[in-house]
């Protein structure tokens, strides 16, 4: 039922709020909750804007802004400002929707749907009492609700870009940083100035994750939701700096392969040859050092698989995103008794050949899965997963040595490998920039014998490819009863598929999912609608 707000009744709600916070020790949500301000670099004139994109058009951008003497990158968030009037009901707004909820409604996961509702007919309350408040002011008051009751307040921006990674803070009266897809590791103009704000921020983040976190139980490892990974210290029991925490992102829109060329990680080649095989199911194996990208190559590469395959992807945490229907999802478990309980990755392998798949992809391969997963692939499946080495030479020699324990004779059931490393280069202006490359593609023949049939040359920042020895051609002609030259034309008419998606800006985790999707079912059809047409009609 409706209720007629005036000035006596908002005074009510406010003194029985403040009663109830004294009888209450609870988390205080207004401390969680405010529209804060960020100091904006690129109005200083010592800095400029490389680079801007929405996050939440028109609401949050995001700008790459450069300091131009130093040359270091930095992150800034740009939210549209409340007026003083706006923020007054704002505030108002606030105020009633606390007094409605009680506090551990506000933070519970299963209650949105609540919040939203009640937000939606609080908002039309006040629309009511201040019917001369322009739409636009609505829009501004609508986002920062959203933002900072539903979302994640002040670094909510943040968690809706897609090319970051990771979302870290060091304590209080830091900078928070984040790791993104293209500049790497950048501070943002985002600090908590002080230690009340910080500790009520990672609480809201704990009571999201449905975890206890407070001085007696100080430290924190859990899922918040939608899959980011949060890990946190509280106060200074542990850490003397105060609270810090760090967010591993789980990203709705994946990078894609699209995305891969257009940052230049590969080239349109190197792609379309990698496309060809995921779709003949051929055995690739990813290599590289932590944060080198594998897992977002490994990411990329399934999304290029055909969407009839039944596909079974096992991670430690869930990371993969996947565009098909018939696909199963296992996580590990640890134990919490002991090892009673306990669910790994061995076993979930395992249990995945009981599922009969076409594809099995593993996160990261570093024990006794490794040999169960080949064992798989000897019967007839195929496999996709990473594995921590910075040579083919030094994979084969980690996966014939324990715990993985593959033997010789089965290393040849490996039909591709690929190493991705993070590198430095400079741009068009000299300034070093880090960047990622695929700089090697091996087929392997045998054991200790490997076909390199792509490469980076740093010294030019060029791709090569070469698929005059492939063997996997090969392959893929013995299964497909096609002709060399015909699967030369194939991987032609895929390059300028993948290079008309990055030409006209269709990189989204969805759009190249669609595309590659359509034209495994015509590509003919497809071709004509994309690159062909364009090329036709310009």
């Amino acid at each position: 039922m409706s209720r007629k707000i005036s000035a006596g009744f908002l005074q009510k709600i406010l003194t029985k709020r403040r009663k109830e916070e004294e009888e209450e020790p609870a988390i205080k949500l207004e401390e969680i909750t405010k529209v804060y301000s960020h100091e904006l670099l690129s109005a200083k004139p010592n800095f400029r804007v490389v680079e801007t994109y929405p996050v939440n058009e028109p609401f949050a951008w995001i700008n790459i802004v450069e300091e131009i003497d130093t040359g270091l990158l930095y992150y800034e968030v740009y939210e549209i400002s409340l007026t003083e009037e706006e923020r007054r009901i704002y505030n108002q707004i606030y105020e009633h929707l606390m007094w409605e909820l009680k506090p551990s409604e506000a933070l519970r996961t299963d209650s949105v749907e609540v919040l939203r509702r009640t937000a939606a007919r609080v908002m039309r309350l006040f629309q009511l009492r201040f019917t001369r408040t322009p739409a636009l002011s609505w829009n501004k008051i609508n986002y920062y609700i959203e933002r900072d009751i539903f979302g994640y307040g002040v670094l909510d921006p943040i968690f809706r870009d897609r090319h970051v990674e990771d979302i870290s803070c060091n304590g209080v009266g830091k900078p928070v940083y984040v790791w993104h897809r293209r500049y790497e590791s950048l501070s943002t103009n985002i600090v908590f100035r002080t230690e009340e704000e910080l500790d009520s921020y990672l609480l809201k983040l704990a009571h999201k994750a449905g975890k206890h976190l407070s001085v007696a139980y100080p430290t924190l490892d859990a899922i918040l939701p939608g899959g980011h990974r949060l890990a946190a210290t509280f106060s200074r029991e542990v850490s003397t700096g105060g609270s810090t925490f760090t967010i591993r992102k789980f990203s709705e829109s994946p990078i894609t392969i699209a995305d891969m060329i257009k940052f230049g990680t590969i080239d349109p080649d190197m792609a379309a040859y990698l496309w060809l095989a995921m779709d003949y199911k051929l055995t690739t194996l990813i290599l590289g050092v932590t944060g080198a990208g594998k897992t977002s190559t490994l990411n990329a590469m399934a999304t290029l698989l055909r969407p009839t395959y039944k596909v079974v992807t096992i991670e430690d945490t869930p990371e993969l995103r996947l565009p098909l229907e018939n696909w199963v999802q296992l996580v590990s478990r640890p134990s919490y008794l002991g090892g009673v309980g306990e669910v790994t990755l061995f076993h979930l392998v395992k249990l995945s050949l009981r599922y009969r798949p076409d594809v099995i992809i593993v996160g990261e391969i570093r024990g006794e899965e490794a040999y169960v997963l080949f064992q798989s692939i000897a019967t007839g499946h195929s496999g996709l997963t990473t594995l921590h080495a910075e040579s083919i030479d030094a994979a084969v020699k980690r996966l014939t040595s324990p715990p993985m324990n593959i033997p010789p004779s089965y290393i040849p059931l490996l039909n591709i490998a690929l190493l991705i490393r993070r590198i430095t280069i400079r741009d068009e202006k000299g300034n070093l920039r880090p960047a990622r490359k695929i700089v090697s593609i091996w087929e392997v023949k045998d054991y200790e014998d490997y076909i390199e049939i792509a490469r980076w040359d740093p010294a030019t920042n060029t791709f090569s490819i070469d698929l005059a020895k492939s063997i996997v051609l090969e392959k893929i002609m013995a299964l497909s009863g096609k002709s060399r030259d015909s699967l030369l034309e194939e991987l032609k008419n895929r390059r300028a598929l993948l290079e008309w998606l990055v030409k006209t800006g269709k990189t989204e985790y969805k759009e190249v999912a669609t595309w590659i999707q359509r034209y495994y079912i015509d590509p003919v059809r497809t071709l004509r609608e994309g690159p062909l047409y364009e090329a036709y009609t310009s």
